[in-house]
């Protein structure tokens, strides 16, 4: 009798435990945003391993760019400060967070290094900023003919914008750079 009630009663907890653990990694839904990503190796000079006469530094440009966050119940709205794109994101009841409405499509850019970052979780204001400064250098590094984007800086700052509103901007500044081939 005691063998079968263990028997039962290691069942019945294996059962719980596959139960809890499938609830909570099927629930998770993430967000879907439209955007367009460019992305683009940023490394230091160090790391190039070239020297001074293999590559010329074409240019040092400088990208800003900004976002208003609206801070409404259990809404987020961020509008680019050119107003590209305009996201309204909703806390729904489960706790995550939905895309409810959208104008636009923002150009997001992510160096090499941390292209695991997303935007798939949490809406961030200050991550906004920066993708979309980081996408303007990836840009004029095309526009440029550059080979690659060396030692970039990226600052990013946070100012209040009236009643509930909040703007973050991000500078992001790096060298282009042309590596000279060999024939």
């Amino acid at each position: 009798m005691k063998f079968s009630f263990l028997k039962f009663l290691t069942a019945a907890s294996v059962v719980a435990a596959a139960a809890m653990l499938s609830s909570c990694a099927g629930g998770r839904s993430y967000l879907v945003i439209p955007r367009a990503v460019s992305t683009a190796s940023a490394v230091s000079v160090d790391d190039l391993n070239l020297t001074s006469g293999q590559y010329d530094v074409l240019n040092t440009i400088t990208e800003t760019a900004s976002v208003i966050c609206e801070y409404k119940n259990k809404r987020i709205r961020i509008t680019s400060g050119d107003n590209d794109f305009a996201y309204v994101f909703s806390l729904g009841k489960d706790g995550f967070w939905t895309l409810s409405a959208f104008s636009g499509a923002a150009s997001l850019g992510y160096f090499t290094s941390d292209l695991n970052a997303s935007l798939t979780e949490v809406p961030d204001g200050e991550e906004f900023a920066r993708r979309v400064a980081m996408a303007r250098i990836i840009r004029a590094a095309k526009d440029y003919n550059a080979d690659g984007v060396v030692e970039p800086v990226v600052i990013s700052r946070v100012n209040n914008a009236g009643h509930n509103k909040v703007e973050f901007s991000s500078t992001v500044s790096a060298k282009l750079i042309s590596i000279k081939t060999t024939r």
